[in-house]
């Protein structure tokens, strides 16, 4: 047994004992005698000329039964105190009467019971309790006649006024601490639900709350709290809640420990349980009162075998959360069992099974949210072992899509350099195509325009050659990039008697190839003419040539020492330039904006492209 458990029951072992002993000490002896009236046809007058039957233990035990129970108390030769207090054990009575002479001649008549609101007990007791000036009784005879459609068991106390009160207050405090206790369990299993949102635990809940109002009514305890001034109700109210407590149960056990997936049996008997259940309210509310108890302790009894073993099957079968359930039902069907069979008459009625039942139904309560938080335990172990399979497997699917993703765009990557290859080698056949040409012609206009084309064709063809070069599909390294081709255009207009100084300053930035092909082109065509126009021969020329970027402004600026033009003066040449016609076309599909000045010595053309790309 868990160590908690342990120590749990070794203390409601010893409190147990505690208030057994001292309840036998505050009992004051007597002798007592009690008459079984069948048909209910005596008075106190005619009772007294009957025979009564001695009974030594103070306990008159005759099950349930529609007879009057007569009780006979004799006083005679005892040392009771001025002031007696004679208390009923039994809560559960319709009515009793105690009858008395007085010295005096006047005969005192007291009736408390179920039938009776609570404000008549001048003792404020949860049970019938009478005070007797026995110093001045006219006879040592005090005669009580009890009814009661309950389990007919009377148990006569006779106490002094002081014990008496000191017993009220232990009773009320165990009663206080029991029903406090489960009523915990309830809050904490109120909790567990929020957490796991699993209604087994609402089910379990709504068991507890009856068991904890079925027992407080059935011993007194909560009927001065509930309903003081309702007799009808305090009646039936614990008949119709052990029934709904049982429904509770059955349900609970069926969710809990999964009955209907692993027997369809006790599924089958379980849901006649519930059934039943609501069979035995039904009696109750139609007031058929002897049968209604009759299936009330039937309904007991047989729900909790049931339930104890379907929890005792499901353990055999492996159900890890089944040994508490199992362990907790064990003390809960010793308590309704002992409880039923005293209510019978078949085991006697004394301190140990009276409260027998509130010990079990506690230590059930206290196993039972163990299981529950046990299962709960179970089903967080379970949760974090299944995250843990699903993360492990997320990772390898992962790690799987990502190498699948990898290789289809490595395979991409290879597609689009070929695509680049390819796009470079046609382009460098065009240009072969045009070398060829150019040696074929004769006429140097021809020739030059011929050349100017290649020249063209050749900075899209090197843009192309960039990128299957490098790692990066999508942009080109303009520095790299423009250092080639002015190389190019370079070699392309060499001319030994002319000396070019160039002076180059390109910001190391990269450029989608929308951007860098007609870029290209632009720078292509500015080179071309400064070669072309801009140097003389037998001089220092200089060449400028910058691409930067300024705010969010992208400038190329081209400058060389050459004399330049004036756009308003050769307007008419300048349309027939094919050359310029493509930097002012190629800076609109730019969106640029294009501006020519001399500065320094040098005639330069700026083109400014506003754009957040680099």
């Amino acid at each position: 047994m868990h160590p908690t458990m342990r120590f749990l029951l070794l203390i409601l072992l010893t409190l147990f004992t505690w208030v057994q002993s001292s309840f036998s000490q505050s009992n004051l002896d007597f002798e007592m005698s009690y008459f079984e009236d069948i048909n209910s046809e005596y008075s106190f007058e005619s009772i007294q000329n009957q025979k009564f039957q001695l009974v030594p233990e103070h306990v008159v035990n005759l099950g349930i039964t529609k007879s009057t129970v007569w009780v006979k108390v004799n006083v005679k030769g005892n040392n009771l105190p001025p002031q007696a207090v004679f208390e009923m054990t039994n809560h559960y009575c319709d009515s009793v009467t105690i009858s008395y002479d007085l010295k005096n001649n006047k005969n005192i008549r007291e009736t408390l019971g179920i039938f009776y609101p609570h404000s008549k007990n001048k003792l404020h007791h949860y049970l019938p309790a009478f005070e007797v000036p026995t110093n001045q009784l006219a006879s040592p005879d005090i005669y009580f006649k009890v009814n009661s459609r309950w389990s007919m068991i009377v148990s006569v106390k006779a106490k002094s006024k002081e014990s008496f009160n000191n017993d009220r207050v232990t009773t009320y405090l165990i009663a206080g601490l029991l029903i406090g206790g489960m009523l915990l369990m309830g809050i904490y299993n109120l909790f567990l639900y929020f957490s796991t949102r699993d209604f087994s635990y609402i089910l379990y809940v709504l068991a507890l709350l009856g068991a904890v109002l079925s027992q407080g009514y059935i011993y007194g305890f909560l009927i001065p709290y509930l309903s003081p001034e309702s007799p009808e109700f305090s009646l039936r109210f614990p008949i119709i809640i052990m029934a709904f407590t049982g429904l509770f149960s059955c349900w609970f056990t069926i969710r809990f420990l999964e009955i209907k997936k692993t027997s369809k049996t006790f599924y089958y008997l379980l849901m006649f349980g519930i059934a039943f259940s609501l069979f035995s309210i039904s009696l109750e509310l139609l007031k058929l009162d002897y049968l209604s108890r009759i299936v009330n302790i039937t309904e007991v009894i047989g729900l909790s075998i049931i339930i104890f073993s379907s929890a005792l099957y499901s353990l055999i079968k492996g159900n890890k959360i089944a040994l508490y359930f199992t362990i907790a039902w064990s003390f809960y069907l010793a308590g309704i069992i002992v409880f039923a069979l005293k209510t019978v008459d078949i085991i006697p009625h004394n301190d140990f099974t009276k409260y027998f039942m509130h010990i079990g139904t506690f230590m059930e309560v206290i196993l039972l949210s163990f299981a529950l938080g046990h299962k709960y335990s179970l089903v967080r172990q379970e949760k974090e072992r299944l995250e843990r399979q699903t993360r492990e497997e997320l990772e390898l699917l992962v790690r799987s899509k990502t190498a699948e993703l990898n290789a289809s765009l490595g395979e991409k990557e290879i597609l689009l350099k070929e695509i680049h290859h390819r796009v470079k080698n046609n382009l460098q056949i065009v240009i072969s195509l045009l070398d060829l040409q150019v040696a074929t012609t004769k006429d140097d206009k021809n020739k030059e325009v011929l050349s100017q084309s290649k020249a063209r064709v050749y900075s899209m063809s090197l843009i192309h050659q960039k990128l299957y070069q490098s790692d990066n599909m999508e942009h080109v390294s303009m520095k790299s990039y423009l250092e080639e081709l002015i190389e190019y255009i370079e070699r392309s207009n060499h001319i030994e008697s002319r000396k070019v100084n160039f002076s180059l300053n390109i910001e190391d930035t990269e450029l989608s190839i929308t951007k860098a092909v007609p870029l290209g082109l632009i720078v292509n065509e500015l080179l071309t003419n400064s070669f072309k126009h801009g140097f003389q021969e037998e001089q220092e020329n200089v060449l400028h040539l910058s691409l930067e970027f300024r705010d969010e402004n992208l400038v190329l600026t081209v400058a060389d020492s050459g004399l330049g033009f004036d756009e308003q003066v050769h307007t008419g040449t300048l349309k027939k330039s094919l050359g310029l016609f493509l930097v002012k076309s190629l800076t609109k599909q730019l969106r640029g904006t294009i501006v020519r000045y001399y500065r320094e010595g040098l005639f330069a053309t700026e083109l400014t492209i506003n754009t957040k790309e680099r």
